[in-house]
Order: C-alpha cells, then sequence, then structure tokens
C-alpha cells in the first residue's frame, strides 16, 4: 500500500547510466520505481535492454507499480497507428515487470485543436483499454497547463464525457500551477485518482517551495488513497534522492495514520 516510487527524470537521465540509477534509488531507500518506456531509460526497447532492465529491477529488489508511456503522440491524428505499436510495446513491458498502471502524458500537438486531441486521445483509449482490462491494468492521465487536458478538472470531465476506465494522475507541481486547492482537489478526484506524483512547487526537490502537503496529505488521507506515491522532480542534488524518499515517506505517514 503507498509505495513510494523513483521516477527517472530530468537532471537524472543523462547524467547517469541505467544501472546507476537503480543502485542510487536502492540506496535511497525507496520500494520501487517508474519505468520509462523511452529511449532515454530502455535504449531501442530491444528484448536485451528490456531483460537487462528486469534484472536491475530483481537486483535491487524493487517494485514497478507503474510504466510510463515514453512516446508522447497519443493526441496526435496522424500517428494512430504508431501510438498503438507503441502501446503494444509498454503493455509487455508493465506485464514483464508486475505493473499495475499505465500513465500517459497528453501533450499539445502542434498545429491540431484541442478538441481533435481530445477525440484522438479518446480514440485511441477506447482502442487500448479493453487490452488492459483483460490483463488487470489502468491508464491513467496527467493533467498539466497549457495540455489538452489542462487541469484536473478538464481530467475529470474527459472521463465523465467519455465514460473510459481511465484514472487520473495528480501531480502536485501541477496542481500548485493551477491554484488549486490541494485538500479540495482530492476530494474532488476520489477514486479517478490512480497515482500522485510528488514535486516541490518550483519542480524542484520535494518539500521545498510552496505546495501545502500537509493539506494535501489530509485529503489523501480522507479518500482512502492507497496507489503510489511517485517522487518525480528536476534533480540537481544527489542527496535530494534519498531526502526526498524521507520526506514522501512521512507524507505516507500521514496519511495512513489512524
Amino acid at each position: 500500500m503507498l509505495p513510494v516510487c523513483y521516477d527517472p527524470y530530468a537532471g537524472t537521465l543523462g547524467r547517469f547510466t541505467r544501472s546507476e540509477i537503480f543502485e542510487l534509488v536502492s540506496k535511497g531507500g525507496y520500494d520501487g520505481i517508474n519505468i520509462p518506456v523511452n529511449q532515454a531509460f530502455l535504449g531501442d526497447l530491444s528484448p536485451s535492454e528490456i531483460n537487462e532492465m528486469k534484472q536491475l529491477v530483481e537486483k535491487y529488489h524493487l517494485t514497478v507499480p507503474t510504466v510510463g508511456f515514453g512516446n508522447h503522440i497519443l493526441t496526435n491524428p496522424d500517428l494512430k497507428s504508431e501510438a498503438f505499436e507503441h502501446f503494444e510495446i509498454v503493455l509487455d513491458i508493465a506485464q514483464q515487470v508486475n505493473a499495475n498502471i499505465i500513465g500517459i502524458w497528453p501533450n499539445p500537438t502542434q498545429n491540431v485543436s484541442v478538441e481533435a486531441e481530445l477525440d484522438t486521445l479518446a480514440e485511441n483509449l477506447y482502442k487500448m483499454c479493453p487490452v488492459l482490462t483483460e490483463h488487470n491494468l489502468t491508464i491513467t492521465i496527467e493533467f498539466e497547463k497549457g495540455c489538452p487536458i489542462d487541469n484536473y478538472h478538464d481530467g475529470l470531465a474527459f472521463i465523465q464525457d467519455t465514460q473510459l476506465p481511465v484514472h487520473l494522475t495528480c501531480d502536485t507541481y501541477h496542481l500548485f500551477n493551477d491554484n488549486a486547492d490541494p485538500y479540495k482537489s482530492v476530494l474532488e478526484m476520489k477514486d479517478f485518482l490512480g497515482d500522485v506524483h510528488i514535486s516541490g512547487s518550483h519542480r524542484g526537490e520535494p518539500g521545498t517551495g510552496e505546495f501545502d502537503f500537509s493539506s494535501f496529505a489530509s485529503g489523501l488521507k480522507e479518500i482512502n488513497f492507497n496507489g503510489p506515491l511517485v517522487i518525480q522532480y528536476q534533480m540537481e542534488d544527489i542527496g535530494s534522492i534519498s531526502r526526498s524518499c524521507v520526506f514522501t515517506q512521512q507524507l505516507k505517514e500521514q496519511i495512513i495514520a489512524p
């Protein structure tokens, strides 16, 4: 319940090898790791690259609750077939590491209207969700300012309009940028909340900045949230990896406290 995981992100990818990242995550005290299915982390996505990643998961005794849909093309009307091809790769990796969630970020697509982006996203998900259901997997959608799903209200509306069996990823950085109330927003997302990304309000180390984590934790406690807490921030100081884990473990204790 509530595994605390690390997401290889800006400042980590490209700075350390995959093996070094796993070692840092393990030494940092994390329960698990997010696997971004992209070239920066998994190279050419070949069986050998995937097997090496799996060996590292086993070596460091980490869980993999989430994998990231690393090819951000789900809102592009011209790339539907490519999106499903990548989905099949992501699905295979998710099954191999016993993940529960495939996280997606619906990015803006140049010269495409928001309406067309959302229609394309829905069409792609209508095709993918039945396959996911067969394998007890779900998709979570991350909202962000300036994207087709700009905020959590947009996310809830998209799910309700499409009736898709998907959930939301609530990133504290995006929530802060939307000036959303940390407590009330969680209560509104409630059963639609699949996982949480933990970040400082400036995308820096969690616990730094202005985000009200105490109110946020109160909301998660009230809805009995038990999904992954995934730390995702721009890592500059290596020591912040372990500090972020300690901070999030303390946040977890607030959420599960009687």
